[in-house]
């Protein structure tokens, strides 16, 4: 059902499917691996054999980003209830096995960004996800991001790392 939404663009069921995703798959992480990463690839190819245009494409898009939200919002209350109990997801007390485990106070803290002249920013959701799953502070900017604001809210964040999307250059560089 969740590749099937990502082909079609459709989040009506969006939010049920990825709740009920959570209790057959161990994480947030393996559904984005797994069904949703699986449907990506399809509209790619899809897209690639011109069985899918661009504005179908944009609709995928939006309904990944939208899976992404709520995995990422699921996650922060798991970690939270989690954290106040001092127990793990299934109930038992933490041992530093649980994929919620209580993070060391200083979190290493991420800015995302999609930089100027690149408006593709699925890899970028879905490094937020990954990051935010393992205890990272994730700032994202967004998409078109010039290169002076992503160091100057870089330096006033404190980020201990920065990531951003590649382009490749007119001049053949990158």
């Amino acid at each position: 059902r969740l590749q099937n939404a990502l082909i079609k663009g459709s989040s009506d069921t969006l939010e049920a499917d990825l709740k009920e995703a959570l209790t057959v798959y161990p994480s947030a992480v393996a559904i984005i691996e797994g069904p949703l990463m699986a449907g990506m690839q399809h509209v790619g190819k899809l897209f690639g054999e011109g069985r899918m245009f661009l504005p179908q494409v944009v609709k995928t898009a939006r309904t990944m980003k939208q899976a992404v939200e709520i995995l990422t919002t699921d996650n922060r209350q798991r970690t939270t209830d989690a954290n106040e109990l001092g127990l793990t997801d299934n109930g038992q007390l933490d041992n530093n096995n649980s994929e919620f485990k209580i993070q060391n106070s200083e979190s290493k803290s991420v800015l995302l960004a999609t930089v100027k002249g690149d408006v593709h920013d699925i890899g970028k959701n879905i490094t937020g996800i990954v990051l935010t799953c393992n205890g990272f502070e994730v700032h994202d900017l967004g998409v078109m991001v010039d290169k002076e604001t992503i160091l100057d809210q870089a330096q006033k964040i404190g980020a201990d790392l920065i990531a951003g999307s590649l382009i490749k250059n007119p001049g053949g560089g990158i």
